[in-house]
């Protein structure tokens, strides 16, 4: 197993933050933690289990209090992820359909609102890939990777494309967890 080098908070939640206020003071107390190198196991739990918030960057410092810019602070990404909000397609084919273009998910879970329209057919959820730490790569360069996973497929949250994007965790387990999942390499 591999360990998760993350920003992530201390504690879970149940459901999301409902404020933007609570978002905000979430994403200052994940912030101003710093880096945490977590078993994947013990990190997928967190996450997919017990409703951990996290980042899939790391940030330089507190800089973010002082100057308010993310961009500005971000350092490196370790994985990337899109949401899939009302979506359709089972989290089991939409993650099929990207492993059939070589693009293995390392992580499916369900989000906080996964399951309230499921009688209609549609479900909420979230995929991550691990990508290799490169830090060479630019914030716009990373974005740009992220873009372009959104928009193979018309049903990944286009909005939801952000490199310092704060993911929020859930509390119904992994969908999918393959530890074998090969990293992804930012171009």
């Amino acid at each position: 197993m591999n360990n998760i080098l993350c920003q992530i908070n201390t504690k879970g939640f149940t459901c999301k933050p409902q404020s933007l206020q609570e978002y905000g003071k979430l994403r200052e107390k994940i912030i101003q933690r710093g880096w945490a190198s977590l078993d994947e196991n013990d990190f997928v739990h967190k996450v997919t289990g017990q409703g951990y918030a996290f980042y899939g960057c790391l940030f330089q410092g507190h800089d973010l209090m002082e100057s308010g810019r993310e961009k500005e602070c971000w350092r490196m990404q370790t994985m990337v992820g899109l949401d899939f909000d009302h979506c359709p397609v089972s989290p089991e084919e939409m993650a099929a359909f990207y492993a059939e273009q070589g693009l293995d998910p390392w992580l499916v879970y369900g989000t906080f609102s996964d399951g309230t329209e499921v009688d209609q057919g549609l479900r909420s959820y979230r995929i991550l890939w691990r990508v290799n730490a490169d830090l060479n790569a630019t914030y716009t360069q990373v974005h740009g990777f992220i873009k372009k996973l959104a928009a193979m497929t018309d049903y990944a949250d286009k909005n939801a494309t952000t490199t310092t994007r704060m993911w929020q965790g859930s509390r119904s387990g992994p969908i999918i967890h393959d530890h074998t999942a090969p990293f992804l390499t930012i171009k």
